[in-house]
Parts: structure tokens; sequence; C-alpha cells
């Protein structure tokens, strides 16, 4: 169950912290459950009237998941989402109170809604979309915009990369990389990023996870593409000076760092410590519109 722990985590979590990389992953596993129509057996929705500000969401042994304060803007994007829609800004529409009411909910799977071979709590997140178009009469739909971009690309004309970027030697599991067949993967030996706002390390990642990651980070701030043309699997380490601190609750906004000044920003870092670097561009990207949102009834 620790495992799915960090999957919860994950898709709640989107500041730049240590799960960063798979939120756009996990969330574009709902697009591929929708053949099969996944309910909870039992759920529970309250509005939270409470002045606290934190959120969370956790899964208990039995099946059990717990969301609490969550606004319905944050679970379309868990639910919705997918690996193109990698920052908040590409979630449009609907009434103002997706962002402001917030609620709790309580929900019984039969029995544990497990992940899939490379980790992924792919029917976990079926359910909630089912629960979400049910009790909340949500319907969404995506388009393409123009918007102001990243490219992720090598900053070095011969191609070389930065001392802290290698080709991996980690022996993990991820999407790219599933476990043989039939075989559960050991929490422990999955892929991914770890470590904070500031200091990151990363095992088995490919640069479109790279650039997934850097696009959530404030100071980015727009959908970053990787074109580097560079595949497999990567480790890689950066440190920099944060020019945004994560605010005193989960769900505050990040604030800005007195002593950003103090070393080196995200952006010089990418270029020095990984040899490549971020190039505004104009690109479609995808957007998730939202057409339709209702309070549910409580109970």
């Amino acid at each position: 169950m620790e495992q799915m722990r960090n999957a919860i985590r994950l898709v709640v979590g989107f500041g730049a912290c240590v799960y960063l990389v798979q939120a756009p992953e996990l969330l574009a596993q709902s697009a591929a459950a929708d053949a099969e129509k996944i309910t909870f057996e039992v759920a529970s929705i309250k509005l939270n009237k409470s002045n606290d500000r934190g959120l969370g969401a956790r899964i208990l042994p039995g099946g059990r998941i717990d969301v609490t304060n969550m606004p319905l803007r944050q679970l379309i994007r868990m639910a919705y989402g997918s690996e193109n829609i990698q920052t908040a800004g590409q979630i449009v529409g609907g009434p103002s109170w997706l962002g402001s009411d917030r609620f709790d909910i309580v929900a019984k799977a039969e029995g544990d809604p497990g992940v899939d071979a490379q980790g992924r709590p792919t029917r976990l997140i079926a359910m909630l979309k089912a629960l979400l178009e049910e009790r909340f009469k949500v319907k969404v739909h995506t388009e393409m915009r123009e918007t102001q971009t990243y490219g992720l690309v090598l900053s070095n004309k011969d191609g070389k990369l930065g001392p802290a970027l290698h080709e991996s030697t980690a022996d993990c599991y991820g999407p790219t990389n599933p476990p043989p067949q039939g075989q559960t993967p050991d929490p422990a030996r999955l892929c991914g990023i770890r470590g904070g706002n500031g200091n990151v390390t990363a095992q088995g990642m490919t640069l479109a996870q790279m650039a997934q990651n850097f696009a959530n980070y404030p100071v980015v701030g727009r959908p970053v593409k990787d074109r580097t043309g560079l595949s497999g699997r990567y480790d890689w380490h950066i440190e920099f000076t944060p020019a945004f601190l994560d605010g005193p609750n989960p769900d505050s906004p990040p604030i800005a760092n007195p002593a950003a000044d103090s070393g080196p920003n995200l952006f010089t870092a990418i270029q020095e410590q990984l040899g490549v670097k971020l190039q505004s561009e104009k690109a479609q990207v995808e957007y998730l519109v939202i057409d339709q949102a209702e309070r549910p009834t409580e109970d």
C-alpha cells in the first residue's frame, strides 16, 4: 500500500517537489480506462466548511480513499489530465466556485484498487473520473490553442551533455522500463524524482519527463516540450537557488525567495549542470476545457 499512498500524493501535489515528473504519466492513464467504466462501491461527498487551507488524499487499507478539503478544479485535473496538460493554466472554464469550494470525499473501492504492472493507479483514476461525472455532472473537452511555451534543447553544439546528466544505470522500473510480464514492481525500485525545491535527483527518466518536470516550477510556468532528439533513460541531479519557496499550506501560492540571487537560478543550473536549456517558443498546446460542473448533493 505504500506504493499507492505515494501515487495519491503524486496526483494531488503540483509544487516543485519530489513526485513532479510522474504526475502527467498517472493522469494520462484515465483515458486508457474509458472503455471500462469502473466505479467506487460507495462514496460520500461533503462540502468542507472549515477554514483549514490544507488538503490531501490518502489510500487506506481495504480500498478506502479519503480526499480532504480538495477543490473540484484540482480533482478534475487529477481525473482528466494528460501528459500534454502540464500546467494548471491549461485547465480553463467552468464556474468560479470550482477553485473556492472544497470537498471531503470518502470512497470505498470493491477490493484493493491496486496499480498496474508499471506502478500506476489506473483503476483509481478511472473511478475518480466516473465519480465526478455522476455526482458533479462534470463534462469536459480538449482543444488546441497557441501559447507561449519552452522547448528543451541541447545547449552545446557538439551535443555534449552536462556533468550532471548521464545515460541511466539505475535498475528501476517505470513506464518506459516496465518489469517482466506478470511481476508486480517493488516500490523501492520505481524510477522517479526525489528531493526538494532547489536540490533534485532523478533516476531512469526520459528527457520528455524532465521537460514535464520543469513545466511545474513557478518560475517556468509554461508547457515544456522535449526537443533534444534524445531517447532512452537518464539519471540526473540539479542544484539551484529557487526563485520561489513553498507557501505555508499545501495549496498556498508560492512566495518569493528573498535569497533568490544568492546562487544559480533554475535556468542557469539547467544549462550549466545538465547541458540542456529552455528555449522560449510559441506552439499549439492542448487545453482541458470544463464545459459543465454542478455542486453535488451531499450525503
